[in-house]
């Protein structure tokens, strides 16, 4: 936990809730054996790529790498639990209060009429800002130009909700972005590409920046690029390696991907100067071998980029924003004076994150392991709660 800290801690520069972040990396073990043990979704640990701002490889995947499968053994994993009542497509429309406590939500089932649903606490989890272009505006306008693949739902109303009640919110000028969205297919390639050895030109066939900075911080520097995008080269052992990685695969089976036997046919299908693409291959190809330094800094990885070369067209997306209700240890929603609203806790993008301010302090992982491990510690603390009351 004390390693996992301090890798987040210096990719955040060192802004950051510092109680909350110990405490999702001393739990963060727990929410792994939770979706492994009791939601039934068998695990692995990612050794194929030690992920942006990690030291050490501890990022974790169902089989197929995808989040719909951990969608999918969610949703059976609760229907399995008579205890649980769950309601898909409800319309919440705020928060119930009691003498400054909270007591349940006002909701609209399916068509009906909005009625209140009375509880002894109350836990937030409902996404982030990223869909919501006002909000985005006011505390992510950096944000703006970038291709949105998050969830539709991420639109702030919990966040909203806190702040309506006296609630505190915390880094709100925070987001991920994604280096690697594929404009007009709905996909994006996997955040781990430059790790393995691709590299990005923009419609001139030149590099702009060192591709293995991190796909958040890399964002903007994309969308400067001559109209807002590029192009990723790699090679087949780096598609090999990432063949059984779901995103990738998806962005591969939807035609976002190209293979090329000679690397001017690929300058020539994205209409990129050939001699440009060639010089720009070479002098990278010269900086992996040790031949020269990088132009932009990247080690010498010992492996050249070579035929048969892929393509993909990319550009900057916004996949969540970090900032939030600001929250304890135990989950529970502060107000500025660092008292807890009874009855209220948050999690995942509704509670402020752990990438300090900006795009550039997210650590790999950092959005879902907050989420999870928050809304592991909000479960426990709500049912506290509710134990107490009854």
């Amino acid at each position: 936990p004390e390693l996992m800290m301090a890798d987040i801690m210096k990719k955040n520069g060192g802004v950051a809730n510092t109680a909350v972040v110990a405490e999702i990396c001393r739990r963060s073990k727990d929410y792994v054996h939770f979706i492994a043990d009791h939601v039934g979704l068998e695990l692995h640990l990612n050794t194929t790529i030690k992920w942006y701002g990690h030291s050490v490889f501890r990022m974790h995947a169902g089989p197929a790498e995808k989040g719909s499968e951990l969608v999918a053994h969610l949703r059976r994993a609760v229907a399995a639990q008579d205890r649980i009542d769950f309601v898909d497509e409800a319309r919440v429309t705020g928060l119930l209060t009691e003498n400054g406590r909270v007591v349940g939500v006002t909701a609209g089932i399916g068509d009906g009429e909005v009625e209140e649903l009375r509880a002894a606490g109350v836990v937030l989890s409902c996404g982030g800002f990223g869909n919501n272009r006002t909000m985005l505006e006011r505390y992510c306008p950096d944000a703006l130009d970038a291709v949105y693949i998050g969830s539709e739902t991420n639109t702030g109303e919990g966040i909203v909700w806190g702040m309506e009640l006296g609630a505190d919110t915390e880094f709100m000028t925070a987001w991920q972005g994604h280096a690697h969205v594929n404009p007009k297919y709905g996909t994006h390639l996997s955040g781990g590409l430059p790790y393995l050895g691709s590299i990005m030109v923009n419609v001139n066939g030149e590099r702009f920046a060192r591709e293995d900075l991190g796909y958040s911080e890399l964002t903007p520097i994309i969308l400067a690029q001559p109209s807002g995008i590029a192009v990723e080269i790699f090679d087949q052992r780096i598609v090999d390696a990432l063949w059984t990685n779901g995103v990738f695969r998806e962005a591969y089976d939807a035609g976002a991907v190209h293979r090329f036997e000679r690397l001017e046919d690929l300058a020539a299908a994205y209409s990129l100067p050939v001699d440009a693409v060639l010089r720009t291959v070479a002098a990278y190809n010269d900086g992996a071998l040790g031949k020269a330094p990088d132009a932009f800094g990247r080690e010498a990885s010992g492996t050249p980029l070579e035929a048969p070369w892929y393509g993909s067209v990319i550009t900057g997306g916004i996949a969540h924003t970090q900032g939030g209700l600001r929250i304890d240890p135990a989950a529970r929603v502060l107000t500025p004076a660092g008292q807890p609203i009874t009855g209220l806790f948050a999690a995942g993008g509704t509670a402020a994150g752990m990438s300090g301010e900006g795009v550039a302090g997210y650590t790999s992982g950092n959005g879902l392991s907050h989420a999870f491990t928050t809304g592991l510690i909000a479960g426990e603390s709500a049912a506290a709660l509710a134990s107490s009351s009854t």
